[in-house]
């Protein structure tokens, strides 16, 4: 075999050995719903940090991922740059190093769990409805909480006292 040959042969393998590690940080479910909205196709599920890179002029989202895989480049949901730093879980298509994201719900911010979902009002009680249409009674929010009725926002720590933290998402 010719020395060109081996060498693409060589390059082809290390590549297809990359794309396979960053894939095995994928899996199915994990919390975020298997198919893409409407389209009926298998989604990927993957979770990470998302992350802000790149220069002021092109800034770039990216999920930064635990088993060390390169980190995967975040396009399609505007919204994930109001989470940056915080540790979720994402839908959506994988194309090499590219995902293409459906929907994403927070798991954490700083190590402390965390839960995302719309605020609405029972009566006096502040109450943070998920995605998944499931409903958790806020113990002691802040005025400042209490504002963002109607919008999305992430909470960390226990739901039955005053958050660790929280901030809106849309």
């Amino acid at each position: 075999m010719k020395r060109w040959n081996r060498t693409r042969i060589v390059v082809a393998v290390s590549l297809a050995l990359a794309v396979c590690s960053a894939a095995s940080a994928c899996r199915r479910s994990g919390g975020v719903p298997n198919e893409v909205a409407g389209h009926g196709a298998a989604a990927d599920s993957i979770e990470g940090v998302v992350r802000l890179v790149g220069v002021d002029a092109l800034p770039q989202l990216t999920l930064a991922l635990d088993n060390g895989s390169p980190a995967l480049t975040l396009i399609g949901v505007e919204s994930l740059r109001r989470v940056v730093g915080l540790r979720v879980a994402v839908a959506g298509i994988l194309r090499g190093t590219r995902l293409t994201v459906s929907r994403f719900h927070v798991l954490a911010a700083n190590g402390v769990p965390a839960i995302d979902g719309t605020l609405v009002r029972d009566g006096d009680t502040l109450t943070l409805v998920t995605a998944d249409g499931k409903r958790h009674p806020l113990g002691s929010p802040s005025p400042a909480l209490r504002a963002e009725v109607g919008h999305r926002v992430w909470i960390s720590g226990p739901l039955d006292r005053a958050p660790v933290a929280y901030g809106v998402i849309e």
